[in-house]
């Protein structure tokens, strides 16, 4: 359900965009890897107030490698001083957390939700996606996080190369105190050299769906306790899929929901964490309370940027049954290819099969 604009859920904060792994499916790797490109301290507590004031519910950490920075423990510690109570999580590859003392640090501290980001079955796959080799480590840290009190997602980013093998690393996960788990199918924010039909053939996201829908059998086995991220529109799966899926596709994302903000590492408002160069207005400069903050989402500057971020990708998606949970899909993913590509590219896919040019 669509909330009014101005009232914020959840407030995303990159803490760092340094980070211990370089995953190639990264989306924000083009931002770089900087230990240096993180938030201040004062600012972040600025922040936090301003979080307060506009009754945030949800504070979520993100990076980068958000354990990496150096004050986690003390603005969790802050947020937890404010009136206003907040629910706080983090998004992390978990190797850090191999340190037990450092998981009960964090919870201690008022950490209250942990995203745990899986690369792979084993070491191999790990050092194909991350160029670092962090499997016992991060089974480590799920053993260690199943062992407290705190609630925790092993999540996974599914691409053609790991997707036969996502049941594999379910399970190992699920062996050692992993109990939900969540799926996001790949979205490229890179601007690709290949475009349109020349891009869809080479990611090919309908084969991508199929073969993720042909582990659910097997997933079913491992756990009941999981569910796909918000990406891909609803035209892209068969009704047959929809079907199978039903009550496991996440709503949509805060840009089209209007719940939600983001703030860079350098105070930037942003449209959401995937948008890393589209400035809305900074803190300290363009607003710094919740009031101002009201004003600015008013302007017609705001509302022009978000407004074209929000364009549906076709006119047809106004009609589409699936319109109120769709919304044509996360707007990344129209950077590399058009709707129009995206039908023809169905119309034609099987045909290119069956000639074996796809």
């Amino acid at each position: 359900m669509l909330t009014e604009e101005g009232i914020i859920n959840q407030c995303t904060i990159v803490l760092t965009r340094g980070c211990n792994l370089r995953c190639n499916f990264c989306y924000v790797k083009s931002a770089g890897y900087s230990e240096d490109d993180k938030i201040k301290y004062e600012d972040l507590k600025n922040i936090v107030d301003f979080c307060s004031e506009a009754k945030v519910k949800y504070i979520f950490f993100t990076g980068g490698e958000p354990i990496t920075y150096p004050y986690l423990p003390e603005i969790l510690r802050y947020i937890k001083t404010k009136s206003h109570p907040m629910t706080t999580a983090i998004a992390t590859n978990g190797v850090l957390l191999r340190d037990l003392e450092l998981c009960k640090e964090l919870i201690d501290s008022g950490i209250e939700y942990i995203d745990v980001s899986m690369k792979g079955k084993n070491r191999q796959e790990w050092c194909e996606m991350t160029e670092y080799d962090g499997s016992e480590a991060q089974l480590q840290a799920i053993r260690n996080l199943a062992s407290l009190p705190i609630d925790f997602t092993c999540s996974m980013v599914i691409t053609l190369k790991n997707v036969q093998s996502l049941c594999e690393s379910v399970k190992i996960a699920y062996d050692n105190g992993a109990k939900q788990f969540s799926f996001t199918f790949i979205i490229d924010n890179d601007d690709a050299k290949d475009k349109d039909l020349d891009y869809l053939r080479k990611n090919d996201p309908v084969k991508l769906i199929s073969d993720f829908i042909s582990q659910i059998d097997k997933l079913n086995t491992i756990t009941d306790d999981w569910w796909i991220e918000y990406s891909f529109p609803m035209c892209l799966y068969t009704s047959e899929q929809l079907n199978l899926l039903k009550g496991r596709l996440a709503t949509p994302c805060q840009v089209h929901l209007k719940n939600a903000i983001t703030f860079s590492t350098k105070m930037e408002l942003l449209p959401c964490d995937m948008y890393i160069y589209q400035q809305l207005g900074k803190f300290g400069k363009d607003f710094s309370s919740y009031p101002e903050f009201l004003s600015l989402i008013k302007t017609t500057s705001y509302i022009n940027i978000m407004n074209k971020i929000r364009k549906l990708p076709a006119n047809e998606c106004k009609s589409c049954e699936h319109f109120d949970v769709c919304y044509g899909g996360c707007p990344v993913l129209w950077k590399n290819y058009s709707f129009d590509a995206l039908k023809e590219f169905k119309e034609k896919r099987e045909i290119w099969y069956k000639n074996q040019e796809l």
